[in-house]
């Protein structure tokens, strides 16, 4: 099964310029990596000062042997470590839901964050794909997904590989992870403003809310 990686890097604002051209140069590096599937890169939108990067590979075994060497967490720490306002987070994660639109460019994104109880996360899997899919009919997206996992630092109850010190396998943690991270990009601004209006994504919402913890970031693609 592909595993998503994503990674949150947090800059000091004035640096625009030297943290973009140092994320190029992460880019080329992580696109020479063994069994990556794909790599996406954003910025912030103003006044914020943030970079988000996310790579598909091809399963976990292929992510576990190039972390070392390609890891987007510590290749930005190790080329912008002075840059950076706190530690990246990264997350390992797993698909649930995706849409793809060819004949729409995406030109602005937007990436939802989201920690539930883990009492509720098998319920907001279900009801958040359901309200996705339900507003793909009106064509605003233009690229999307919903992915599930935890973050990578958290150490999880039921892992047995911790005892041993190992990195635990991300498919074995999928049952008890709580954290969900839904992309979501537009060709336009109108698009993006009539996703919002929707009744669909404003019940969903609300509902994430009521039961968890939301972070949004607006993003423009690199």
């Amino acid at each position: 099964m592909e595993l998503l990686v994503a990674t949150l890097a947090r800059t000091a604002l004035g640096n625009d310029v030297d943290g973009l051209a140092r994320l190029r140069l992460i880019s080329d590096t992580v696109r020479n990596a063994p069994g990556l599937v794909n790599a996406r890169f954003y910025r912030s939108r103003e006044p914020e000062s943030y970079y988000f990067m996310l790579t598909t590979w091809e399963d976990e075994e292929f992510w576990y042997k190039a972390q070392d060497r390609y890891s987007p967490r510590d290749l930005f720490v190790g080329s912008t470590g002075e840059l950076l306002m706190t530690p990246p987070e990264q997350w390992l994660m797993h698909y649930l839901w995706g849409y793809s639109r060819p004949s729409a460019q995406s030109a602005i994104a937007a990436v939802h964050i989201v920690t539930v109880r883990p009492d509720q996360a098998d319920r907001v899997e279900r009801s958040w794909v359901e309200e996705l899919r339900r507003q793909t009919t009106q064509l605003t997206l233009a690229f999307a997904f919903l992915a599930r996992g935890r973050n990578e630092d958290a150490l999880l109850p039921h892992d047995a590989s911790i005892l041993n010190n190992n990195k635990a396998p991300v498919g074995l943690a999928d049952k008890y992870s709580s954290n969900f991270l839904n992309l979501l990009s537009w060709p336009g601004e109108v698009q993006r403003r009539n996703f919002y209006a929707d009744q669909n994504y404003k019940a969903i919402s609300g509902f994430l809310s009521s039961i968890g913890v939301v972070r949004i970031l607006e993003l423009d693609p690199v």
